[in-house]
């Protein structure tokens, strides 16, 4: 067996991590464009700057550095950086990723936002505020769909908007998997009908194209998602079932039984993987569709993860140990790969002929071609600048792939191009202190064309080192700047049949943030009517589907939200339906819904506004069974958790108020005391499930014991 902690690229990315010391992150907030060798690519959010298809992204994958707040593109044919797309606001946490090579859209599942990055125009393009639940957001070649596990709601919205495109289409809850195959069919399972259904997007709207059966009602499942099709585990035996939209389903009986079994969302290639934690041992079936052949192997190592397949081999992450071992089908251990100074969880996606690892807390990442061979990629580094090239140092500017290429701009040049100041791209020069980042996008950018002119509104840029000073709007053919605290400007004197589209960047002391461009549009002094009146219902604590008549010549509408004691709202929608849920809603808020007509290339009609409505306060249930269990000094209550719960107050009884205080805690169902042994003999707790703003549910107490008098 041999062990790797990359290949001859180590060598080369040690070179890079000595570039690193010597450089600041100063300012390289956003989406920044840089040079792959020789080849120039374009200059960040420059308007205009970039004239072509992306053609970098081929062979690409992005991954998410929490440390600093950024989703990194990583060139899988050479390990390089080659894009950074900034989210400050969700540094140090958790951002599920989905991508194409059209767009990125990146979750935040702590705060249920959504945002989207068209990787054509190079900008923020939408925000969609979930809030809480179990949501997926699934990214196809061309489609996207939200769905709500829960609920079994699955519907169809433009990637670069995030806006629905259609009515939802819904299932029985609750759901499990999901992902697109290369032909663009979701699959998803349905538990409680034991089914797998195929769905297809067309013409913005989801549709089920197949449905097989793969197991009895109500049974525990899984899937995988191949490249063409998707395969199912009954968990409660020990079959697996092969399906591709068309085709007759295949069901091949696995050598072990499925009992907390797992697979990754998507599988690459003709093997798949069954990974059995607990049990420390993986199943591999290779030609699931034709003839399948199934193997059983244990790890060998304890701690190991979820095993990906890729090229023939299983690779396990060991996140303890920062590593990340391979396997032939059979189990024999191939290489191990090692990722310095590697912390937290370790994720692998295989994508586009590489497999990416990752450790998302610490920025460590690693790119293992088809052979097996890994290199070390630091997420940390910054990307090159305008003009400065990768690698070493060049010895002579006649070297080929060495010098600057022709007509390529100043690095450091126009904040307005490079979409960070002189130190945008984290060029080299000598270290400066870094204080404070630029702002991040203010997404989304609405944009409602009039005669002649255009209505521009925006969010508020998220900046935490320092206030908003300005914002900058650009077009083709024109700029403006408002102050800080202004968050819409109108935009006149434009030709009426024109496209139009913008983008505003926020500016803080510290710099110019990212752009968020607007979707187009086309000024026109013909504009539709008014919609009808507007109605809201409220399907829960933090959803509402607002309604509304249609409007003549209308193509779609604008539904804007406020909250009517100037709190926070969710982003603005647009959709061609005359309804819309808007979801992300706070508990116990009172807004109004405004719905503008839009017609042809956007051009706006009369608005008209909802009555007030006032969103119920959350229930907040009971918490389960209360117990108490003690070892030595250690006295530990237990319960199962509270509906719609944030959190839980124990209260000590009895005894236990001379040892244990009043506590409150969040998102746990245990909590430990000390105590003094021969002391303390008869106790009990009470348990207070607490909801949002502190509110109360339910109170359980745990029955009273008494130990012995000696211990």
């Amino acid at each position: 067996m041999s062990h790797q902690s990359a290949r001859a690229g180590f060598g080369r990315s040690k070179r890079l991590l000595g570039t690193l010391a010597r450089r600041t992150r100063a300012g390289s907030s956003g989406l920044v464009l840089t040079i792959m060798a020789t080849a120039l690519v374009g200059t960040a959010f420059g308007v205009g700057a970039l004239g072509q298809e992306d053609d970098v992204s081929d062979g690409a994958a992005w991954l998410w550095n929490s440390s600093v707040g950024e989703a990194i593109r990583v060139n899988g044919n050479n390990a390089e950086i080659d894009l950074v797309a900034s989210l400050p606001e969700s540094e140090g946490g958790r951002v599920e990723v989905e991508q194409n090579d059209d767009y990125l859209l990146l979750t935040d599942p702590e705060t249920g936002r959504v945002t989207s990055v068209d990787l054509d125009d190079l900008g923020f393009s939408g925000r969609l505020d979930l809030g809480g639940g179990d949501f997926a957001v699934i990214l196809g070649k061309s489609a996207a769909v939200v769905v709500d596990r829960a609920a079994g709601e699955v519907r169809a919205v433009d990637p670069a908007t995030l806006q629905a495109t259609g009515a939802s289409l819904t299932l029985e809850g609750p759901l499990v998997g999901g992902g697109f195959d290369d032909s663009d069919t979701l699959w998803l399972g349905v538990p409680a009908q034991g089914n797998a259904v195929g769905i297809q997007v067309t013409e913005g709207e989801a549709a089920i194209t197949q449905t097989v059966a793969v197991s009895s009602p109500g049974s525990d499942i899984g899937v995988t998602v191949f490249d063409d099709g998707a395969m199912v585990l009954d968990r409660g035996g020990d079959r697996a079932v092969a399906m591709r939209e068309g085709d007759e389903p295949v069901m091949v009986t696995m050598p072990v039984t499925l009992e907390g079994s797992q697979m990754p969302a998507r599988t690459h290639g003709d093997m798949a993987a069954v990974t059995k934690t607990e049990d420390g041992e993986i199943v591999t079936l290779l030609h699931p569709y034709g003839a399948a052949q199934t193997s059983k192997f244990p790890l060998g190592h304890p701690g190991g993860g979820l095993g990906v397949p890729f090229e023939g081999r299983v690779y396990v992450p060991y996140d303890d140990e920062g590593v990340v071992r391979s396997y032939t089908p059979n189990g024999r251990e191939l290489d191990t790969v090692t990722l310095p100074d590697a912390e937290g969880p370790l994720e692998l996606e295989a994508r586009e002929g590489s497999l990416f690892v990752s450790a998302p807390d610490t920025g460590a990442a690693a790119v293992i071609d088809p052979s097996g061979q890994a290199t070390l990629v630091d997420l940390a580094e910054p990307p090159p600048g305008p003009g400065e090239l990768r690698g070493e140092s060049p010895t002579s500017s006649d070297a080929p792939g060495t010098g600057r290429p022709e007509n390529l701009p100043e690095a450091g040049g126009d904040p307005g191009q490079d979409g960070g100041g002189s130190n945008a791209a984290g060029g080299a020069g000598e270290p400066t202190e870094e204080t404070g980042g630029p702002p991040g996008a203010p997404t989304p950018v609405t944009a409602e064309a009039g005669n002649g002119d255009v209505r521009l509104s925006w969010t508020e840029a998220y900046s935490p080192d320092a206030p908003v000073t300005s914002y900058e709007i650009t077009w083709d053919g024109g700029e403006t700047t408002v102050a800080g605290d202004e968050l819409d400007t109108e935009v006149s004197g434009l030709e009426n049949g024109t496209v139009y589209r913008f983008r505003v960047r926020a500016v803080n002391e510290h710099g110019t943030g990212p752009a968020a461009q607007s979707s187009q549009v086309t000024p026109d002094s013909e504009a539709p009517g008014a919609p009808g009146e507007v109605s809201v219902e409220v399907i829960d604590a933090r959803t509402a589907t607002v309604s509304w008549g249609a409007a003549d010549d209308a193509t779609d509408y604008l539904v804007s939200t406020t909250e009517t004691g100037g709190g926070s709202a969710p982003a603005d929608r647009t959709g061609a339906q005359t309804s819309l849920d808007v979801t992300g809603l706070t508990e116990g808020g009172t807004y109004t819904f405004t719905v503008t007509s839009r017609g042809t290339g956007g051009v706006t009609g009369e608005s008209v506004t909802s009555d007030p409505v006032t969103m119920p306060e959350a229930e907040v249930g009971d918490p389960g069974e209360v117990s108490h269990g003690v070892s030595g000094t250690d006295v530990t209550v237990t319960w199962a958790a509270a509906e719609n719960a944030e959190g839980y107050r124990i209260t000590p009884m009895g005894d236990a108020v001379d040892f244990a205080t009043e506590t409150t805690v969040e998102q746990t169902t245990s909590q430990t005391f000390t105590r003094t042994v021969g002391a303390h003999r008869c106790f009990s707790f009470t348990v207070t499930a607490l909801g949002p703003g502190d509110t109360e549910g339910g109170s359980v107490r745990s029955a009273s014991s008494c130990l012995a008098p000696f211990e």
